[in-house]
């Protein structure tokens, strides 16, 4: 599967914006890519709150460099 694009993944996870730097959001839109993938989109829409609760420790954290 390709990549999905940044208003997909916004879409998808329900918001209109979203915290993070050019390389973080890439790897939003490819980690999002990867569990519709595997899961379906139902699965993401169902599990938005965990998913943005992970990503806004992610940014916060600084874990993707």
């Amino acid at each position: 599967m390709a990549d999905l694009s940044l208003p997909e993944v916004l879409s998808l996870l329900g918001v209109q914006q979203i915290k993070g730097s050019e390389k973080e959001l890439k790897m939003l839109c490819i980690r999002i890519g990867e569990l519709v993938e595997l899961n379906g989109e139902d699965w993401v829409r169902q599990n938005r709150p965990g998913l943005m609760e992970e990503w806004e420790y992610i940014v916060s954290h600084r874990v993707i460099d």
